[in-house]
């Protein structure tokens, strides 16, 4: 599923800018390439990306993906730790799926 969207505008101008928490692939070698967003409390939007008023700042917390094609992907957490396990457990499937013999290293 592709979605372009101002939510996913926002996750990856944060990913270009240099503020994932991590990242994972290369479209060269995966054909994918993922990065955990996990912003504080100053992005002012709502789930579609529309501003809010202040005391409806909260942070923007995702996970999104970029295939070879450029076609991208997002998932919204409503807590980091939601999203930090997620993202636990898509490295584990990537890295069973792409990198098999480091299970053996």
């Amino acid at each position: 599923m592709t979605k372009y969207d101002a939510i996913s505008e926002k996750l990856n101008q944060i990913w270009l800018d240099g503020f994932r928490e991590e990242e994972y692939g290369s479209c060269q070698e995966e054909g994918f390439s993922a990065a955990l967003i996990i912003t504080d409390k100053m992005i002012y939007c709502d789930e579609v990306g529309r501003s809010v008023d202040k005391e409806d700042v909260k942070p923007l917390i995702g996970i999104i993906e970029e295939n070879d094609q450029g076609f991208v992907d997002y998932e919204l957490f409503n807590t980091e730790k939601a999203a930090r396990d997620k993202w636990e457990d898509l490295t584990n499937m990537w890295e069973r799926l792409y990198h098999p013999e480091a299970a053996y290293a």
